[in-house]
């Protein structure tokens, strides 16, 4: 039985046991169509599997910024509206809905959607994450 309550663990996306791992994306594309990820974990995922730029872009531009299955395992899960804004509260819930509904009861690795900025506490975050089933873990990435 799912319930919900947000759990977080610290780990490696990378080695930790999971059906599903999300990349944070900013929703924006460059001149050649590629997903403009600038997270640490997206440019790591960018080097395992290569054309995930330019495959997240090409969902980004014809189904617009939204949560999206890229690859097998691999789920792009948007921030923010804008690359140059700061990540978004309203995004990142309705990001966090959207997941949940792609991913069902399937174990999956969520990175802390936060950014590098102050623009949003991790504490305002959680609670606003709250609603996550305890099948999606909120990882801090070590």
């Amino acid at each position: 039985m799912v319930t919900s309550a947000m759990q977080e663990k610290t780990c490696n996306l990378w080695i930790e046991k999971a059906e599903f791992r999300c990349i944070l994306a900013s929703g924006a594309t460059n001149d050649d169509g590629e997903a403009i990820l600038d997270s640490p974990i997206a440019k790591e995922a960018c080097g395992r599997f290569a054309g995930l730029a330019l495959d997240l872009g090409q969902l980004l531009n014809a189904r617009g910024n939204r949560v999206h299955l890229i690859r097998e395992g691999v789920v792009g899960f948007p921030v923010k509206q804008f690359q140059w804004g700061e990540p978004d509260l309203a995004v990142i819930v309705r990001s966090g809905h959207q997941l949940v509904k792609l991913v069902q009861d399937a174990k999956t690795l969520l990175p802390r959607p936060i950014g590098p900025s102050d623009a949003l506490s991790w504490e305002d975050v959680a609670k606003a994450l709250d609603f996550l089933p305890d099948n999606i873990i909120v990882i801090d990435h070590k």
